[in-house]
C-alpha cells in the first residue's frame, strides 16, 4: 500500500468517527400532590338550636390571607356557641339566664337562708336581713365551639350590636379565650366525647382583656399546628374553644355593683392565614 493510500484511508476513518453520534430520549416525569388546609367549624345550628352541627367548612384559599373559601357559606345555616360541657347551644347570646347566676342570701356565718332558682325567678321566702348578705355566683358567660383541621389556623372576633346601659359598660366585661384538647359533653345518650385523636393546636392566645376591646376585628388566636393527630372521626380529631366573659371584678355580685345591662353579638372568624 502507498503512503497515499494509507493517508486517504486515515482520512476517511477520522471523517466517519466525526459524524456517529450515539442514541438517545428523554423521559419527563412530574407527580404532583397538593392538599389544601381544611378547617371544619361545629357546635350548634343558630335557627333550630340543633348540635353537633358544623356550620362552617374551610378551604385554604392559599394566598397568605383570610378570603378562605366556606363550602357552607353564603345563604347556609348559621353557627351558634354551645354552653360550655354541654352540646346545649346558648340560649342567647347576650344573656347570662339560665347558665348558672344564682342570687343567694346567707347569715353572717354564711348559712343558706334563702336562694333563687338558676332563673333568678322563684319567690323568696321572708327572712331576717339582720345579718344577712345577699350573694351569688359568679356573672359569668361560658360558651364553646369545636374546630377540627389538617392545618395550623387562626381566629378573628368581632364584637357588634353593643349595648350598654345602667351601670355597666363594656369595658366591665372581661374576656378570656382558651382551649380544651378532649373532653366530654352534654349527658346521657347524647354525650358525646372529643379529641380522642387531637392534639393542640398551639398556645397563640391573644385574647384583649375586655369586651370592649372586640369591638373591631381583632386576631385573638394564632395557631401552630393542625388539630388532628392520627386517624379519627370529626369529633375525635376536634379541639374545643372556651370564651368565658365575666362582668365586673371575677367576684361573686354585690349590690355595689349597681344594675345595667351589657350585650353584644360575638362573631368568630376561622381561616388559615
Amino acid at each position: 500500500m502507498s503512503f497515499r493510500k494509507l493517508l486517504l484511508a486515515g482520512t476517511t476513518l477520522v471523517a466517519s468517527a466525526a459524524i456517529a453520534t450515539p442514541a438517545n430520549a428523554s423521559i419527563i416525569d412530574r407527580p404532583h400532590f397538593k392538599v389544601l388546609g381544611v378547617v371544619i367549624v361545629w357546635a350548634a345550628d343558630d335557627s333550630t338550636g340543633g348540635t353537633p352541627i358544623a356550620t362552617d367548612f374551610v378551604i385554604d384559599s392559599d394566598d397568605g390571607g383570610n378570603n378562605d373559601a366556606d363550602l357552607i357559606g353564603g345563604a347556609a345555616i348559621d353557627g351558634r356557641t354551645v354552653v360550655t360541657g354541654t352540646l346545649d347551644a346558648t340560649a342567647d347570646s347576650a344573656s347570662t339566664l339560665g347558665l348558672g347566676s344564682v342570687l343567694n342570701i346567707e347569715d353572717s356565718s354564711n348559712n343558706l337562708i334563702a336562694t333563687a332558682d338558676t332563673n333568678n325567678q322563684t319567690a323568696f321566702s321572708a327572712f331576717d336581713v339582720s345579718d344577712a348578705t345577699l350573694t351569688s355566683d359568679d356573672l359569668t358567660y361560658e360558651s364553646s365551639f369545636y374546630v377540627a383541621s389538617n392545618t395550623p389556623f387562626a381566629i378573628d372576633a368581632q364584637a357588634s350590636n353593643l349595648v350598654e346601659e345602667g351601670d355597666f359598660d363594656a369595658t366591665q366585661v372581661a374576656y378570656d379565650l382558651d382551649v380544651t384538647v378532649s373532653g366530654t359533653d352534654g349527658t346521657g345518650p347524647s354525650a358525646l366525647t372529643f379529641g380522642g385523636n387531637a392534639q393542640s393546636p398551639g398556645t397563640g392566645f391573644s385574647a384583649p382583656a375586655d369586651l370592649d376591646s372586640l369591638t373591631t376585628q381583632t386576631q385573638v388566636f394564632n395557631g401552630t399546628a393542625r388539630t388532628a393527630a392520627s386517624p379519627g372521626s370529626i369529633v375525635s380529631q376536634s379541639v374545643r374553644f372556651d370564651a368565658t366573659y365575666t362582668l365586673g371584678s371575677g367576684a361573686a355580685y354585690d349590690l355595689s355593683q349597681g344594675a345595667g345591662e351589657v350585650k353584644a353579638d360575638v362573631v368568630y372568624t376561622v381561616y388559615v392565614p
